[in-house]
C-alpha cells in the first residue's frame, strides 16, 4: 500500500515538473497562430509585389524574359513560405501529440489516485467483519443437515461422490469390454486372411 503512495506521489511530482518545463498548449497554439498570420500577411505582400513587377515588365522591350525571371523569384518565395509552414504544422503535430500525453498521464494519475483511495475504504473492512457477517449469516439460515443428503456432499450434477464414484467404475469397465471386443474383432479378421481382396494399385 505504502509503495502505491510513493508511487502516486512520485509520479505527481514528475507531471508538475514536466508541467512547469514545458509551455502550456494555449501558449504554443497562439504562437502558431501567430506565425500562419505572419506567414499570410507575407505571401499576400509578396504576390502583390509581384504582380506589380509582371505589370511593369509589359512596358519593357523584353517581355518574356522579364516575366520569367520575376516567376522564378515568385516560386523561389513561395517554396520558402510552404517549407515555413511545413515546419509550423508539424510543430503542431507534435505540440498536440505532447499534450494529448499529458492527458494520458493525468488521466492515468487521476485513476491511479481514485484506486488507492478506493484501495483504502475496503482495507477499513478488515476480514474479521467480513468473517462476522458470514457467520451472522448461517445462524440466520439454519438447515438441518443429514450426512448422506447433504447439498455439501453433492456436485453441480446432483449427485453424491458415492455415486459418481461407481458411475465412474462403470464406465471404464464398458471401456475395457470394448476394447476387448475389438481386438477379438481384429484376430478374427486376421485368421480369415485379411477380409476383402485389396483393389489394385494405381499405375
Amino acid at each position: 500500500m505504502s509503495k502505491l503512495i510513493r508511487f502516486v506521489a512520485l509520479f505527481f511530482t514528475v507531471f508538475a515538473a514536466f508541467a512547469t518545463n514545458f509551455p502550456t498548449t494555449e501558449s504554443v497554439k497562439e504562437d502558431i497562430d501567430q506565425q500562419r498570420q505572419r506567414i499570410d500577411a507575407a505571401r499576400k505582400e509578396k504576390m502583390t509585389e509581384f504582380t506589380a513587377q509582371d505589370a511593369a515588365c509589359l512596358s519593357r522591350f523584353a517581355v518574356t524574359d522579364c516575366q520569367n525571371k520575376v516567376g522564378v523569384r515568385r516560386r523561389e518565395m513561395l517554396t520558402d513560405l510552404r517549407r515555413q509552414e511545413a515546419r509550423l504544422n508539424e510543430l503542431d503535430r507534435r505540440q498536440k501529440g505532447e499534450s494529448q500525453v499529458l492527458r494520458s498521464q493525468h488521466n492515468a494519475f487521476d485513476k491511479a489516485q481514485r484506486q488507492s483511495q478506493s484501495q483504502v475504504t475496503s482495507d477499513g473492512n478488515s476480514p474479521q467483519k467480513g468473517q462476522r457477517g458470514l457467520d451472522e449469516k448461517v445462524r440466520n439460515h439454519k438447515i438441518p443437515i443429514n450426512a448422506r443428503n447433504s447439498p455439501i456432499n453433492r456436485t453441480a450434477s446432483g449427485m453424491d461422490a458415492a455415486s459418481i464414484e461407481r458411475n465412474r467404475q462403470l464406465h471404464a469397465e464398458k471401456q475395457r469390454a470394448a476394447e476387448h471386443r475389438r481386438l477379438d474383432r481384429e484376430k478374427r479378421v486376421l485368421n480369415r486372411g485379411g477380409g476383402s481382396t485389396p483393389l489394385p494399385e494405381t499405375p
